[in-house]
């Protein structure tokens, strides 16, 4: 009996194991293909005071409204990647140029660059915590927090609104599998809402 016991506790540890690999090997594949389906704008203050922080939102706003049409007719993260880094003085330009329009004389630094994000929610869309490319603009000592969003496909918070237009869930959807894509979605009626699927994959990048 004793026997019958212990085998079958060592049957439960390995088959624990095993879950919890087949896990990791989930989390780690699934992010890894969505943050390669996408590329992502990451903008740091110069500091935390209030017309920092408003000077990086008019920075925001004035560069995803003079770049758009960089991305407009573009097909993948890797060409939009490649697009970036070919408009990269425009980019940096754009902020420049808003920033001292508003009397600020702060450098600014433009990369394209692989970033660290948390789990991000847009309306019915979700982007899971982990690395993605991005566009990185630091302005002035980039000691401030930190505003993130989706260059392509396009998805970010502009002038207080959210928008999540049907030609970027077309895009993610002819990008991503159908599995992830019900993942990254928060559409479907009856499923666990979306940010906590992702504490899952959040948990096991934290841990393993």
């Amino acid at each position: 009996m004793q026997y019958i016991n212990k085998s079958r506790l060592i049957f439960l540890f390995i088959l624990l194991i095993l879950t919890f690999s087949l896990l990791i090997t989930y989390a780690k594949g699934t992010v890894q293909n969505i943050s390669n389906s996408v590329l992502r704008l990451h903008i740091v203050a110069n500091s935390n005071t209030t017309h920092d922080q408003e000077l990086k939102l008019a920075v925001r706003d004035k560069v995803l409204s003079e770049t758009s049409h960089i991305f407009r007719n573009t097909h993948s993260a890797n060409e939009a990647k490649a697009l970036a880094k070919k408009h990269s003085a425009l980019i940096q330009k754009t902020a420049k140029d808003e920033i001292n329009r508003l009397g600020f004389d702060y450098p600014i630094n433009v990369s394209v660059t692989e970033c660290a994000f948390p789990t991000k929610v847009y309306g019915d869309i979700a982007l899971p915590s982990g690395k993605y490319n991005a566009v990185k603009i630091e302005i002035g000592k980039a000691n401030g927090e930190n505003w993130w969003c989706v260059m392509y496909p396009p998805l970010c918070f502009t002038e207080g609104t959210i928008s999540v237009p049907n030609e970027t869930k077309s895009k993610l959807r002819n990008t991503l599998s159908q599995e992830e894509y019900n993942l990254v979605t928060n559409t479907q009626s009856g499923v666990v809402p979306v940010e906590v699927r992702f504490k899952i994959v959040e948990i096991f990048q934290k841990y393993f």
